[in-house]
């Protein structure tokens, strides 16, 4: 796991679960936090045939979804039974889906070094919108 000026960053061993077989298949996976984003979290999948997948989804999101079901849209988490491990739903705009599987422990250990980084309730969107309608009013 790294720490740079706005960056938190940390690979986290995925399984997917394929549909109808008793095996799942070992992914990669940068899981990244950008103070600059300050309410999102970043995955990027590393898939065996082809390059990442990213999804970007709410860093409360993962937050709930490491102690109790949560998402109703692309992205739904839910602990698993044991504790220890997180099952991911992944919903693609093209109607694909994906199950995934982590371990609980990397993925908290993950959020709170984001929450280390810029604690909850503490995250700032004031740039990022300046910088949003500068652009919006340069436009004109």
């Amino acid at each position: 796991m790294s720490v740079n000026d706005s960056t938190v960053t940390a690979e986290v061993e995925i399984e997917l679960l394929v549909p109808g077989q008793p095996e799942r298949i070992a992914l990669r996976s940068t899981w990244a936090y950008d103070s600059y984003d300050p309410l999102a979290v970043r995955v990027d999948f590393l898939m065996p045939l082809g390059g990442p997948e990213r999804w970007t989804f709410a860093r409360e999101l993962l937050a709930e979804g490491l102690d109790a079901p949560a998402g109703d849209g692309d992205v739904v988490l839910q602990p698993e039974a044991d504790l220890d491990h997180v099952r991911m739903l992944l919903r693609g705009a093209n109607g694909a889906a994906a199950v995934l599987w982590a371990a609980e422990r990397a993925l908290r250990d993950f959020l709170d070094r984001s929450y280390a980084h810029v604690p909850s309730g503490g995250e700032q969107c004031t740039s990022a919108l300046d910088r949003w309608l500068v652009g919006v009013l340069e436009e004109d």
